[in-house]
């Protein structure tokens, strides 16, 4: 199971990129050296951190702007690159959107006839602890014939979820319906990495500052603590890219 995250800092190398549309700096990361980028659209700074209820400029615009990001990382020479439809959450609890599932079942669609020569990442949106609905919109995109265009799709209502069992299950239930499919998980808390390594074949984090506060009781924010998370994040990941697999590195602290 490959874990994507972007490293505290450019000079920090790791196999597996989770860059963001939404802040284009971080697309500076992507390298020759990079194997795999994925693309977010996101989602967290737009709907959880602005709280708005749609993409700045519209969502026409911003699938084009995920499209321009995904062309810039294969310009920037990464072995593989997928980009993740733009989706709407209904798990941030301070913004809900309850039309969550139809909108980004429209952006689906969007993406894949107006950009078919990206490599779209197909999120599989769905009501908050509900394997139910994630399996409803599993049909429901089968139906439309637009999960037969894609070979990669995204579990997605999993990025504020705490419960280890609601993960496995999703996990379950989208491998038994898409066996043929590669499968990632949004944000998946690493309590849940041992129950849906099975499962799935990827998961995203950008949380392994949280580590050093587990060390020293606070949140690194010097260089020398944001690396020392970062080492300790490499410990944990290792053994689920596999021995010798993570290839992250550090830096020499000034």
């Amino acid at each position: 199971m490959r874990v994507y995250t972007l490293p505290p800092y450019e000079d920090v190398r790791y196999p597996y990129l989770l860059v963001n549309a939404y802040w284009r700096r971080s697309l500076a990361y992507v390298g020759r050296d990079t194997v795999s980028v994925i693309v977010d659209s996101g989602v967290h700074s737009v709907f959880e951190r602005m709280g708005l209820k749609e993409y700045p400029g519209g969502w026409r615009r911003w699938i084009a702007r995920v499209a321009a990001a995904y062309a810039e990382c294969r310009a920037r020479g990464a072995g593989e690159v997928y980009a993740v439809v733009p989706d709407y959450p209904t798990d941030y609890p301070g913004n809900p959107i309850p039309d969550n599932v139809e909108r980004t079942i429209r952006n689906v669609e969007h993406a894949l006839d107006e950009y078919p020569g990206v490599r779209w990442i197909v999120p599989i949106q769905g009501r908050p602890g509900s394997v139910s609905s994630i399996a409803r919109t599993i049909e429901r995109l089968e139906e439309m014939g637009l999960l037969s265009r894609t070979d990669y799709v995204a579990v997605a209502p999993t990025c504020v979820a705490k419960s280890v069992g609601f993960l496995r299950r999703a996990a379950m239930v989208a491998r038994s319906l898409l066996p043929g499919h590669r499968i990632h998980m949004f944000g998946v808390t690493a309590r849940a990495w041992p129950e849906v390594a099975r499962y799935v074949d990827s998961v995203d984090t950008v949380n392994f500052n949280w580590i050093y506060k587990g060390i020293a009781g606070k949140l690194g924010t010097r260089r020398e603590e944001k690396l020392r998370a970062w080492e300790e994040f490499l410990r944990l990941v290792e053994p689920y890219l596999g021995a010798g697999a993570a290839g992250g590195s550090r830096p020499a602290a000034p």
